[in-house]
Formats: C-alpha cells, sequence, structure tokens
C-alpha cells in the first residue's frame, strides 16, 4: 500500500502541528490513510476535535485503510514525490519502505486498530472563496484571546450576512471585511496558526463547505474541518468602532516603512504596555519616554513629515505593538477620537485599539524633532492637481544654506575695501560687486 509521497508527510506534520491553538498536549494523535473508490484520504484530528485531511487520486490502487503513529511522519518526510510504502506483516504490524538518498530504508512500525472513531465523514459540496479568507483567518486569529472567558474570545467570528472575519482579545480588535460566505448565520470557529503555515500559502483555491458540526475549508488537495461552536457568546465589535471621529491621521506609505524599525527604539519599549504617544495637530509625530535607567524622564520625537492629518489636535496613546501591527497590515488611515478606540483603516480591513492610560502620554522632546527621510522615491498621488515641488524644505539645511551666504557676503566686502584702498575706479568697484551679488542670487539671475 502506498501511504502517500515524502513531501506529503513532511507539510502534513507541519499543518497538522498548527491545527492546535498554543502547545499540543498529550500524544500525537495517529493517521488514518484510507483508499476508496481511487480516492487517497489521509487524516488526523487533533483532541479538540480540529481535523486535517489532505486528498489525491489514487487511480489502480486497490481499497485499504490503515491507522498509523503519527511518529512515522517524521522519520520518513522528505522533499520528493517518492512514495512511502506499507508492507503489512500482520493486522498489528508493519513495515515503512522508502529511499534515503541512494540508499532503500526500513521502520518498522506497531499498526493501529482500524475502528469506528476512525471513520472519516464524507466531504459536503464546497464554495469557491477569495483566497484572502487564508489571510483573514490567519491574521484574526492573531488577534484572538489565548484563553476564553465569558466571551469567547479566544476563536474567531465568520459573520455570514456581512461577510466578515473577526478576531479579538478585548483589547485590540481585527475585522476583515469583502467576503460571501455559503452561510447567512456567524459562526464561532478556533483561532488557529495554521492557515499561516507555508503550505498552505502555495495554493490559491480556496473552498468553504459546512456540515452540522463543521465548517471545512478547502485548501486545494488540503481541507481543515473546524468544529463549530453554536453555545459560546462572542462580542458586538463593530459596535465599538466609533461612528463620528472628529480627527483624522494619513500616514503616508514611505513614513510607515521608516517608522516601524524605529519604534522599538523608542524610549519606554522596556515597560509593560511599550507605550508610544501618537500627536496628530497638523503633523504627525510618534514619540517615547523612558521611565528608568539612562532613559528615565527623556523623551524622543519622531516626525512623520509627510504624513498628513485633519481635524482638531489629538493625542492618544498605544501600545507599539498595536502601532506596529497596524501599519504592517496597510492600515495606514487613522481615526481619531479623544476617550475612545483608535481605528486603523484600510481597503477591506479594520484593526481597533484600545488607547492606554493618557497618564503615561510622552511630553514634546527636549531636543531637536527626528525627521524621517525619503530613502527612496515614491511618486505622488495627483489626483489631477499639480504636486509641490520636492520635500518641505529642512531648516538644518537652510541654516547651513544662510550661513554660507554670510561668508560670501563677508568675502565680498573683504575685496570691496581692498580695491577701494587700491585706488581703483568707482566704476569697476561697483561692476564688481554686481558681478557678485549675482552669483549669490538663486539660480544665477539678476
Amino acid at each position: 500500500m502506498v501511504l502517500f509521497t515524502r513531501a506529503v508527510a513532511r507539510d502534513f506534520r507541519v499543518l497538522f502541528g498548527r491545527c492546535a491553538a498554543g502547545r499540543p498536549r498529550g500524544p500525537a494523535p495517529p493517521v488514518v490513510i484510507r483508499v476508496r473508490d481511487g480516492t487517497k484520504a489521509i487524516a488526523a484530528t487533533t483532541p479538540d476535535g480540529v481535523t486535517l485531511t489532505h486528498t489525491s487520486p489514487a487511480p489502480g490502487e486497490s481499497d485499504n485503510l490503515a491507522v498509523l503513529p503519527a511518529s512515522v511522519l517524521a522519520e520518513v518526510e522528505g522533499g520528493t514525490d517518492e512514495g512511502v510504502i506499507l508492507d503489512r506483516q500482520s493486522r498489528l504490524r508493519g513495515v515503512v519502505k522508502w529511499h534515503g538518498g541512494a540508499q532503500p530504508r526500513t521502520l518498522p512500525v506497531e499498526l493501529i486498530i482500524p475502528g469506528e472513531q476512525y471513520e472519516l465523514p464524507a466531504m459536503p459540496s464546497l464554495t469557491s472563496s477569495s483566497a484572502r479568507l487564508l489571510t483573514a483567518l490567519h491574521e484574526c486569529g492573531r488577534a484572538a484571546a489565548r484563553e476564553g472567558g465569558r466571551y469567547a474570545l479566544s476563536k474567531v467570528q465568520l459573520q455570514g450576512k456581512s461577510g466578515r472575519v473577526v478576531g479579538t482579545d478585548g483589547k485590540v480588535a481585527l475585522l476583515w471585511n469583502g467576503f460571501s460566505f455559503p452561510f447567512a448565520d456567524d459562526l464561532l470557529v478556533p483561532a488557529l496558526p495554521v492557515f499561516g503555515a507555508k503550505p498552505l500559502s502555495r495554493v490559491t483555491e480556496v473552498k468553504l463547505g459546512r456540515t452540522a458540526t463543521h465548517l471545512i475549508v478547502g485548501v486545494g488537495l488540503w481541507s481543515v474541518w473546524l468544529p463549530v461552536d453554536g453555545k459560546a457568546k462572542f462580542p458586538d465589535v463593530a459596535a465599538v468602532v466609533p461612528r463620528h471621529t472628529p480627527a483624522t491621521a494619513e500616514v503616508d506609505e514611505s513614513d510607515a516603512a521608516q517608522l516601524l524599525p524605529a519604534l522599538p527604539g523608542l524610549p519606554g519599549g522596556d515597560q509593560e504596555l511599550r507605550p508610544v504617544t501618537l500627536e496628530a495637530d497638523g503633523v504627525v509625530r510618534v514619540r517615547g519616554r523612558g521611565e528608568g535607567g539612562e532613559q528615565a524622564g527623556q523623551s524622543k520625537e519622531v516626525t512623520l513629515a509627510r504624513s498628513t492629518t485633519s481635524g482638531p489636535a489629538v493625542r492618544v496613546v498605544l501600545d507599539r505593538r498595536v502601532l506596529a501591527r497596524a501599519l504592517s497590515l496597510g492600515c495606514r488611515t487613522l481615526r481619531l477620537t479623544p476617550e475612545k478606540p483608535v481605528v486603523f483603516e484600510c481597503a477591506d480591513h479594520t484593526l481597533v485599539a484600545a488607547q492606554l492610560d493618557p497618564a503615561l502620554a510622552a511630553p514634546p522632546a527636549a531636543r531637536p524633532t527626528h525627521h524621517l527621510e525619503r530613502r527612496t522615491p515614491v511618486k505622488p498621488e495627483t489626483n489631477g492637481h499639480t504636486p509641490p515641488r520636492g520635500d518641505p524644505a529642512d531648516p538644518l539645511e537652510l541654516a547651513e544654506e544662510m550661513r554660507a551666504a554670510v561668508a560670501d557676503a563677508a568675502g565680498i566686502a573683504a575685496r570691496l575695501v581692498a580695491a577701494l584702498r587700491q585706488g581703483k575706479k568707482e566704476k569697476k568697484v561697483l561692476s564688481a560687486v554686481l558681478t557678485n551679488l549675482k552669483q549669490l542670487s538663486l539660480g544665477g539671475s539678476s
């Protein structure tokens, strides 16, 4: 019996390890290999009821069923499509054979007696969905809490009518819109890291199906069966989003790219909440303040010179990890309301974060503000308007130009005095002065 290829064994082990939320507990569940009507299915189920399956055509293979210890996967896995064969010695014993390099290899295995608990359910009809659903399930799962409580914050909600995926830990929420689901009600399913695993990232075909107990996410030859929790409660996250926000900040793409690596270095990164202050008052500024050690009481500020604001001045305090997460997701439109959650928006998803205590706000930095410099040219969106030429002038550069101009003027005066002392004619002296003044004018024009 051909069990699977070495590459499938590798990918199955990786994916199944991520079908559990948190660190797996207890022995690894067995792996079921079933061949029926020319189709081969490989499956395993976690103690929490999540099932991973890999289904592929098996032409010419007779119907068969084998249940193996999961440890076999790690022994035979590889990067090739070479088949792994099971040679049954008896009902409970067998030998697994494959090639490891140039030499054939064998592994004695203890087989598990098949029972009703290893029967695989019939696959329901699946409906095509957007490949973005995998990203939404992965990112919303990252926003979920590790443990639930009064609300099932450790789960992800799929809202059938609104076509939205939601995940929250009670402080930060991520809402991903723009899907069409083959069901109208809201479903709660486990938040799992499997949807961000590399083997699934190579597949673009995504489908959805549902049974009475599970939501099935089909990704190419793979499918993940997620148990649906019909009793737990989930908060109304959309109701928390402020409807009217007086201030808005638009973070420039290049500003965001340069702010991300700068955030960890701002003072206050050693505190539990890692606070940073974001201020929008015509200019967007981000700063941190140290509370202990050499940085105690010190503030460091970063100005996002290309970013814009509208509305009244607003100052909010956020966990810098939340700010980094929002910018990494491309959410660069900030809706700011005093004493209400901060809303980060982009095309199809929204991140909502609770503000930290205003007492953690960092005061303006005493030393000059650090301006982010443009490292790569970015073509602005003109929308039919003529864009301004160049970036805003740097005060330090203007001061340097002024210093050079003063020095040049002093040189001209010295030459003028020397010429007068030498008795040169007034006309020649004035001509020399005008020539030097022309050289100081912008663009060399008089």
